[in-house]
């Protein structure tokens, strides 16, 4: 794995005079990279796809993969993404795991702490300590979706939390991991169970980084 860089943003706390939120690390599963959901980054993003569909003279695909990419960053703003993680880079490693992570900030409600969610999550979604660590709680769920006329996946969703440091329980590190796999592949498919441990051991990593 390698060291993900802390991606500094400001936020609206830093703004008010508040306390910064601290930076966290993960180390990063080969070809894995961070980024910021930033117009920079999707000015990236899209000149790469450009180049790799000119290169086999399929500009058409460069136009629905682009309307995609705006679709996706859009959401990402939307959501107050701080980073997300996927593998953008070129690697040697053939274990490349189809999907990615994005990491949001949960603020408990009303005053209170994570307390009441965590234990929501546990009643309605069977949320466990990650690997035993009470510090991660860990729930997952699936769904089957189609895009574009493509054919249908079934597309599982990790949810890890663990709280801010300094925050006092009133909120969370929320990394969600979304992995799809095909409709013929089952759940305890020995290569689905290696992509969500390798999901797993990745999080298992977060270390944080004072302000």
């Amino acid at each position: 794995m390698s060291e993900a860089a802390p991606d500094p943003q400001s936020s609206l706390r830093e703004l008010l005079g508040g306390t910064k939120e601290p930076e966290f690390e993960l180390k990063l599963l080969p070809g894995w990279e961070r980024h910021s959901p930033d117009e920079a980054d999707r000015a990236a993003m899209d000149a790469a796809l450009k180049k790799r569909f000119m290169s086999i003279n399929r500009p058409e695909l460069h136009a629905s993969m682009r309307a995609q990419l705006d679709q996706a960053y859009a959401l990402m703003k939307q959501q107050q993404v701080k980073a997300y993680f996927a593998a953008t880079a070129e690697t040697d490693s053939l274990a490349i795991i189809p999907g990615a992570i994005v990491a949001t900030t949960f603020h408990a409600g009303s005053g209170g702490t994570l307390d009441t969610h965590v234990a929501a999550i546990i009643r309605d979604h069977g949320a466990k300590p990650l690997f035993g660590d009470k510090r991660f709680i860990r729930y997952e769920r699936e769904s089957t979706k189609t895009a574009d006329g493509d054919e249908p996946v079934v597309a599982t969703t990790i949810v890890y939390m663990t709280p801010v440091p300094g925050s006092k329980r009133r909120r969370g590190l929320q990394l969600t991991a979304t992995i799809a796999r095909p409709l013929d592949m089952t759940a305890t498919d020995e290569k689905f169970l290696a992509w969500k441990l390798a999901l797993d051991v990745c999080v298992s990593t977060l270390r944080w980084v004072p302000a």
